[in-house]
């Protein structure tokens, strides 16, 4: 109403004009003529008065009335996603892009940066080293001391392993000589038995015929005549009596010692075993000692080599994070390699239901902005793989490569069927059911306008349910929820 008063009141004006106009003209006589006719007639003159007033009040409402513009109200048009009954319902997901070409390089390590030796864009191959670390402010690297206490360690154990390794030789030979010359000590000692037996015997031999002599000088010692023979016989008899004493015991320890099966050969077997065996232990701690040298050579190597970033693939430096001075610390970026040989995959994550329910034979719609692409997955997890949830992985050709960024996001309308239902029998999304008391509806697109359908409802699939009637093949049923009945609705591609 107020939008329209200015165009009134200039209407009013055109119209109004041209009769002040007039009445300016014709109004001086004839208002004489008027006032003379007022005091004549003065109830008449009210009456003309009041008349041309009601008749002035009359004009301008009609004037001033407003007028009426038809104004179509249009309700906005809601974009809606919708799947045909017919065909496998779309369920529209996020998947990780995983670009296997572009590596971001991390600090292992804390540390100080002391040069940077790449530039952005610049060509590098694999090993190249990006910047050089160190553990304080003026250059210095415990890593590298470590490495090279660690080197002149393995130079010394280098330097002396083969004189150890020769010492044991010898010792080993030392032990084996030893015990030759135990078994050759023994080998004399049974060839000298036949000779101390022989002469046990032939002491034995003169034992005998001086007790027979003796006996004959006492049966015929008449007054004493034989006792100087006699006492002369029993000190010989006594002599050799104490020296076969002394083979005889000769004979027992050579006999004990001479032969193998006797506890002093067993015992010198024993003692050449134990000197084997230990030496066996030195010469093998000897050359564990050398491989921990070695390893140990290797593992500062290693640590060192956190202090040196340096290029896993050959490919071009696209940022550095890093400037000389800072203080990086485990996990900090340092610089983001692009490499030359690039793979890409979308990494789609769903329910354990939905993984089942994936379709392995309709292609899955992956957007990129106004562009798309269709493609089956090449491989749905049967096992959780993130937690509780499952992954479907599709191919992403090189042709979308700079629309993508790794650990980036992308969506993806993955066609869900339920082979085991029939072609005649629909599974919708929940989402797209609305549920009363006493009822069950959707909406659906018709005219291009919403329009609720009452179904009835069967199973339940995991995030879908089965529609047992209320449907129709080619019904084209919304999935949003942001629809009521006559939207003007327009379906989102």
């Amino acid at each position: 109403m107020k939008k329209l008063l200015p165009q009134n009141v200039l209407k009013f004006k055109k119209i109004v004009k041209p009769i002040f106009i007039f009445l300016k003209a014709k109004i001086k006589p004839q208002y004489k003529r008027f006032m003379l006719f007022a005091k004549k007639k003065p109830i008449t003159a009210f009456i003309i008065l009041l008349g041309v007033l009601l008749f002035l009040i009359v004009l301008s409402n009609l004037i001033s009335r407003p007028v009426k513009e038809d104004e179509d109200v249009k309700l906005p048009v809601k974009e809606v996603s919708i799947y045909t009954i017919g065909s496998s319902p779309k369920i529209r997901v996020q998947a990780q892009v995983e670009k296997s070409g572009v590596i971001k390089i991390v600090s292992l390590g804390n540390g100080v940066v002391q040069n940077i030796n790449v530039f952005v864009g610049q060509e590098v191959y694999r090993g190249t080293n990006i910047v050089s670390l160190s553990t304080n402010y003026q250059g210095g690297n415990a890593f590298s001391l470590q490495r090279q206490l660690a080197q002149t360690q393995y130079a010394n154990v280098l330097d002396t392993y083969q004189t150890q390794k020769d010492l044991i030789g010898k010792q080993r030979e030392i032990t084996n000589k030893n015990d030759e010359n135990s078994d050759e000590l023994r080998n004399i000692t049974r060839q000298s038995l036949d000779q101390t037996r022989g002469l046990i015997n032939l002491n034995n031999d003169i034992l005998n015929t001086l007790s027979f002599n003796q006996s004959q000088y006492q049966a015929t010692n008449s007054g004493g005549l034989n006792d100087a023979l006699i006492l002369q016989m029993k000190q010989l008899r006594s002599q050799l009596l104490a020296g076969n004493n002394q083979l005889e015991s000769a004979l027992r320890n050579s006999e004990y010692s001479s032969f193998d099966d006797e506890v002093l050969a067993k015992i010198s077997d024993l003692n050449k075993d134990i000197a084997l065996k230990q030496l066996e232990l030195q010469e093998k701690a000897l050359d564990l000692g050398k491989e921990v040298s070695r390893l140990n050579v290797m593992l500062t190597q290693v640590n060192e080599a956190i202090m040196y970033p340096s290029s896993p693939i050959n490919g071009k430096v696209e940022r550095i994070y890093v400037k000389a001075g800072q203080v990086v610390s485990p996990g900090m970026p340092i610089a983001q390699i692009s490499g030359e040989s690039k793979s890409l995959k979308a990494v789609a994550f769903l329910s354990r239901e939905l993984s089942q329910a994936v379709s392995r034979v309709e292609a899955s719609t992956l957007n990129f902005g106004t562009k798309q692409y269709e493609e089956v997955p090449f491989y749905v997890s049967e096992e959780a793989t993130d937690g509780s949830l499952y992954t479907a992985q599709f191919i992403i050709p090189n042709e979308f490569s700079s629309f993508v960024t790794d650990k980036g996001y992308i969506t993806i309308d993955i066609p869900i069927g339920f082979p085991q239902t029939g072609g005649t029998v629909p599974f919708i999304p929940l989402d797209a059911v609305f549920q009363t008391q006493d009822q069950a509806y959707l909406y659906i697109v018709k005219d291009n306008k919403a329009e609720s359908k009452k179904v009835n409802l069967g199973q339940v699939l995991g995030r879908f349910v089965e529609i047992t009637s209320g449907l129709v093949s080619k019904d084209q049923v919304i999935i949003n929820r942001n629809v009521i009945q006559g939207d003007p609705v327009k379906i989102f591609n």
